[in-house]
């Protein structure tokens, strides 16, 4: 029997790709393991998103150069293949096939032994290739899973690279979203999470306009115990049809995570975003009227190109006038090929580091203090795992992996099973976590 390890690295849109590549390979005859010297095939699907993310992507494949002389065949899928196409066979002599992401369709060809390994690089335009219902998918969890309804991106921000790896912006098929949606609630999936680089546009391509409300009234008719949880909406496109949608809904949750990444009109301009800080404030005032227990979720780029001790002040005192449930703020990283790089007035890294020290142990404080209002609140957790001393899981206001957990004290004494549902009431707090009691 065949064995593969992959590793898996980057953000959620990349892990729908790692469960398909999972998939290819089960068809080929693999099975998965853990351990690298039992493979016949070691793979990293690898992010290239910033530098941290590169840097971390190289490291991994290099990692991997000792089980060449044992005969492994070592294969590189992802971002890092579009991106850096031309310079991998010199980087990376030891790897025998890079395939990027718009040659998906073709990996099971390229893959088997029989059609050899004629070329090292195998990339074009990630436009190429969009994931379908029909194909074998290995989730990483049961009873969670991301949908990834489109692919690529057509904003153009001026400090981000993802057009230019992934392509414009092409959406599935409505239809298509549905079966796989239907085929994951029979599989037991208790959480859909809807992802792509710009959620509220999806459809656009297809269908003439923004089709992400008529997408919803589709899945919202899909029997089966289960929520739907939004991510990446794009601030400017979360209009009031959504909103009503979402607040008439049973099954999509108020979980809102918008990307604002500043609040300065001009540093706004200057990244290519096309709403200001007063839609910003209007948004947000117009989910916490609509939702009194609404999630909001955001992220901020600190240190980008003009960002003065002024703007930077306004932008901190602003999180901490409209609090926000969730929060991640990041560095700026200058990357090649990008407007932004060429912008005048660049921070000192130092100084970046100062900045997301400052928003992150202020958003610490603010968690905590929301943190505290939960207690003795009772939440509905999916069990995800066991840590040796507590159960913990999550509730519809966590997102996976970028959130906080509840951990369920006393229920190591109960027949707890993974992915099943259990009420908890809050007892105690921290700063991203909680702690509750089976009801």
């Amino acid at each position: 029997m065949k064995k593969a390890g992959i590793i898996h690295l980057g953000c959620a849109k990349n892990q729908v790709d790692t469960e398909i590549i999972l998939g290819f390979l089960k068809e080929l005859g693999y099975t998965l393991t853990s351990s690298e010297e039992e493979a016949d095939i070691l793979l990293v699907n690898t992010c290239a998103f910033i530098k941290p993310a590169l840097e971390e992507s190289e490291s991994n494949i290099r990692s991997l150069e000792k089980y060449k002389k044992l005969g492994k065949k070592i294969v590189v899928t992802g971002c890092l293949v579009e991106r850096f196409k031309k310079d991998l066979e010199s980087k990376f002599p030891f790897v025998d096939l890079f395939i990027g992401p718009g040659e998906y369709m073709n990996f099971k060809n390229l893959l088997n032994k029989d059609n050899g390994f004629t070329e090292k690089v195998i990339t074009s335009p990630a436009s190429n290739f969009l994931y379908t219902s029909a194909m074998t998918r290995l989730l990483f969890t049961p009873y969670s899973a991301y949908v990834k309804i489109s692919e690529g991106c057509n904003n153009f921000c001026s400090y981000c690279t993802i057009p230019y790896i992934r392509g414009r912006m092409r959406s599935r098929e409505i239809e298509d979203i549905v079966n796989e949606v239907e085929k994951l609630i029979r599989n037991g999936v208790k959480e859909i999470n809807m992802i792509s680089q710009d959620t509220t546009r999806y459809g656009e391509d297809l269908y003439g306009k923004p089709s992400l409300a008529r997408l919803l009234s589709k899945l919202e008719k899909i029997e089966g115990d289960f929520y739907i949880r939004l991510l990446y909406l794009y601030p400017s496109r979360l209009g009031n049809e959504i909103i009503q949608l979402i607040k008439n809904s049973e099954k999509i949750v108020p979980y809102f995570d918008i990307p604002l990444q500043h609040i300065n009109d001009e540093i706004l301009k200057n990244m290519n975003r096309s709403y200001g800080k007063n839609e910003i404030i209007n948004i947000w005032n117009k989910i916490r009227e609509n939702f009194p227990d609404a999630i909001i979720r955001t992220t901020f780029i600190v240190g980008f190109p003009g960002e003065s001790e002024k703007k930077f002040e306004e932008l901190y005192n602003f999180i901490q006038e409209y609090y926000f449930d969730r929060l991640g703020v990041f560095p700026y990283y200058p990357e090649d090929g990008t407007k932004a790089q060429n912008l005048p007035e660049q921070i000192d890294e130092e100084e970046k580091k100062k900045r997301v020290d400052i928003i992150m142990s202020t958003q610490k404080e603010i968690s905590k203090d929301l943190n505290k209002k939960m207690v003795n609140k009772e939440l509905e957790v999916i069990v995800e795992g066991f840590d040796g001393r507590y159960f913990y899981g999550r509730s519809w206001r966590e997102a996976p992996e970028v959130d906080g957990l509840i951990y369920i004290v006393g229920a190591e004494k109960k027949k707890i099973k993974m992915g099943e549902k259990v009420k908890v009431r809050i007892k105690k707090y921290k700063s991203y976590d909680l702690l509750g009691e089976i009801v």
